[in-house]
């Protein structure tokens, strides 16, 4: 298995269909923070709530990687790319990042019906959430799934293997 480190940037075709998802997300996220939203979310510079360990897949960690010439650093069960509560990498951070304070929606075929996970700073349990003011997100995870499929392919990676955002904050060997 190659080290995190040491994951090749992705290609140009797969780079710039990730950076499209990335736009088009940014958008529909926007839309709502200044549409149905306005007013609603108070995510802002300096909340940091969200920002816990997690993982991403290969090609989002890749493009993490891409240009980053520092070391990281971060206290424990925290993003290690937070610095005084702020986000160090907000330009390239990943999709569950861009996403985080909205209220999310994935489509549950099997019980036919909509899951929702919503922040709880934006939102409070008796909300009555209309579906205009939700992110669905499955054709986005779908889309993420597949460039990232193509990309572990064109590098000989296991797709399925997750990275942990603390990994990336090693220095190179």
């Amino acid at each position: 298995m190659i080290e995190p480190m040491q994951l090749p940037a992705p290609s140009r075709q797969v780079g710039d269909a990730y950076l499209q998802l990335v736009m088009e997300i940014d958008r529909f996220v926007s839309e709502l923070v200044e549409g149905r939203l306005a007013g609603k979310i108070r995510c802002r510079p300096g909340c940091s709530a969200c920002c816990m360990e997690f993982s991403v897949l290969p090609l989002e960690a890749a493009m993490l990687l891409a240009g980053w010439d520092w070391r990281a650093t971060g206290d424990p069960g925290r993003c290690v790319f937070l610095r005084d509560d702020r986000c160090t990498v907000y330009r390239r951070r990943p999709i569950i990042c861009r996403t985080q304070g909205m209220a999310l929606a994935y489509i549950n075929e099997i019980e036919e019906r909509i899951e929702v996970s919503a922040c709880p700073l934006n939102f409070g349990e008796d909300d009555v959430l209309e579906q205009a003011d939700l992110l669905f997100m499955d054709g986005f995870n779908e889309r993420l799934a597949v460039l990232n499929l193509r990309y572990s392919q064109e590098n000989g990676l296991a797709a399925a293997v997750r990275i942990a955002l603390a990994d990336l904050a090693c220095p190179p060997a």
